[in-house]
């Protein structure tokens, strides 16, 4: 007769002397723990967050000398941002979708201006407040140059800061050759930020079967987890 190879739980914590109300108890202390520190969030009232973000977005794009549209789409997306950022615990990335030109990367450096004024203002929370905030904005091509030059300083300064931008993932070339080697370095840079659980905001007009297409399942397993995916669904701006 054939014996399961799985044991019960109590004969698993048996032959350590733990009880499983003793492990249950661990468990509960270090998500207490966690949910202290969260990697990244707005520590204030969500309509007041929301009524910031929108007056940062509205700047960005006016000081292009555009107007400005206050309509539905605009409202949603500002929405989607400020329910996930002001939730206790959120997920220590951001993904922006949408077609070309409907204001995601506005929106992408709307956030990184509201982190620093709150960071300032002390109504910010970042990673327990362990690290000294630092922040940064940049293409996936100029990442691709990096690697490219050979700048391994300004490398690893992509890989260690704790907020970063990537703007237009997938735009960049999947493969750069640095003194004839090949490399992935915008693939390289997020399983790099996803090994730390640095906050990343990512910009791209790809779907997920393009992303996955380009960056691999590895990747993509890793931008599922550590993403909240928001789409947004307005066409694009650009005249």
């Amino acid at each position: 007769m054939k014996t399961s190879d799985t044991q019960s739980v109590g004969d698993v914590l048996g032959q350590f002397g733990i009880t499983e109300s003793q492990l249950t108890s661990q468990v509960a202390t270090v998500k207490a723990v966690q949910k202290l520190a969260p990697c990244f969030r707005f520590n204030i009232e969500p309509r007041e967050a929301f009524l910031q973000l929108y007056k940062l977005y509205q700047e960005e794009v006016q000081s292009r000398y555009l107007d400005f549209n206050n309509d539905t789409y605009t409202q949603d997306i500002v929405a989607k941002v400020v329910n996930h950022l002001t939730k206790p615990h959120p997920e220590s990335g951001i993904m922006l979708c949408g077609v070309p030109g409907n204001g995601k990367t506005t929106l992408a450096k709307a956030i990184l201006r509201m982190a620093r004024i709150l960071n300032s203002q002390g109504a910010f929370s970042y990673m327990g407040e362990y690290f000294r905030f630092e922040t940064r904005f940049i293409t996936a091509t100029e990442v691709c140059e990096y690697y490219k030059n050979q700048d391994d300083d300004k490398i690893i300064r992509l890989k260690e800061i704790p907020f970063l931008v990537i703007d237009d993932l997938g735009e960049e070339p999947c493969e750069v050759l640095s003194f004839g080697t090949p490399a992935h370095p915008v693939r390289r840079l997020i399983e790099k930020r996803y090994e730390t659980m640095s906050f990343t905001v990512i910009t791209t007009n790809l779907v997920s079967d393009d992303l996955f297409k380009q960056y691999g399942w590895r990747v993509m397993d890793r931008i599922q987890e550590m993403y909240h995916k928001i789409i947004h669904q307005a066409p694009s701006y650009r005249k």
